[in-house]
């Protein structure tokens, strides 16, 4: 789901811009604070890691690997927060800057990269905690370690929850915005996404890449005959029957209205040609009952091919239709390819 994971992206890479203003701000004001300490290795450390933070948001908008851009970030700045945590001039309230782990992980890097790291990291930072701050009393320790504990896993847990129901719920918009209502099929804007993606396979490997335009003929006398709920079930029919006769990795997507469109990955216009034909002979094949009528369908259909007919969806599907229209014209219930056009027009 392209759209879905570019979705994903853009909220991760706001994410980490928040995170680098930060701290950059973050890591100049405790490295004023450090020095005033005498901490000369966490003031350097953090002084640095503002420069870092400073020359990362200059790039962030241009990467195109956010996710190992943001995994190189984490690393040394969770470091960083240990060591502050380990530093004996620093106070335990270092231990808040711990708890955001979780947050950061699971904001930045999903799942589970975001669970494995929160691990990793909470853990050395409550077994730096319990060696630097534990007294002689065993049950203070035991107490203190486990408040510590349970709330950093209460932490991880909630964030672990938010991330998981925000995936889902950006999947299910992405879907339902993706998808026709009537027919369960996918619509325009998803054959438009998926096109970009197989466009740039065919230009990058040079295979070929088809385009099948399809209309349901006389679709406007089933519907003045038998009334609009009839019609929809002929157009839930007519999706149907279509896409068990297409391969798995065919696009098959309703247009609106009685238009349909079927992306061919890796046929030429002869391929292309035999598969709108089985298409339409299925369709004969299987008309809609209707109470106690047969309802026979048709399609007429319109094949473009990759490079010949052009190079964007708008140029294949004006060429495509520009022949579903000569099928129109030459009787319906027919495809019509380049090659045959003329005799179409006839």
């Amino acid at each position: 789901m392209p759209g879905y994971f570019a979705k994903t992206e853009q909220h991760r890479r706001l994410v980490l811009k928040a995170l680098l203003w930060i701290t950059m701000i973050g890591g100049l004001f405790f490295s004023v604070v450090n020095l005033m300490h005498d901490n000369w290795l966490l003031a350097g450390l953090e002084i640095g890691y503002a420069g870092v933070s400073l020359y990362l948001l200059t790039i962030i908008d241009k990467t195109s690997n956010l996710q190992l851009l943001t995994a190189i970030y984490l690393l040394p700045f969770f470091s960083i927060m240990i060591v502050a945590l380990a530093q004996t001039t620093t106070s335990f309230a270092v231990f808040a800057w711990i708890q955001t782990i979780p947050i950061i992980c699971y904001l930045l890097l999903g799942l589970r990269l975001g669970m494995y790291g929160s691990i990793l990291f909470v853990g050395i930072g409550l077994f730096v905690f319990s060696r630097r701050f534990s007294s002689d009393e065993i049950l203070q320790n035991v107490e203190i370690i486990a408040n510590l504990g349970l709330a950093s896993l209460a932490v991880m847990i909630f964030a672990h929850i938010y991330e998981r129901s925000r995936i889902l719920n950006e999947k299910r918009l992405t879907e339902q915005a993706t998808t026709d209502a009537l027919t369960g099929l996918p619509n325009r804007l998803k054959l438009a996404e998926v096109f970009e993606r197989e466009r740039a396979h065919a230009l990058r490997n040079g295979t070929p890449l088809s385009l099948v335009f399809i209309d349901i003929d006389h679709f406007k006398q089933i519907n003045d005959r038998f009334g609009h709920e009839v019609g929809d079930r002929a157009l839930a029919h007519f999706a149907k029957v279509l896409a068990q006769r297409l391969r798995i990795n065919d696009l098959f997507c309703r247009l609106g209205g009685e238009e349909f469109a079927v992306l061919l990955s890796g046929s030429k216009t002869a391929q292309a040609r035999d598969i709108a034909e089985s298409l339409r002979e299925r369709l004969a094949a299987e008309p809609l009952v209707v109470d106690d009528s047969t309802l026979h369908m048709t399609l007429s259909a319109g094949v473009a091919c990759f490079g010949v007919d052009g190079q964007s969806l708008d140029e294949l599907m004006q060429a495509a239709d520009r022949r579903t229209y000569a099928a129109k014209r030459a009787g319906r219930n027919r495809v019509i390819t380049q090659e045959n056009m003329a005799p179409a027009l006839d």
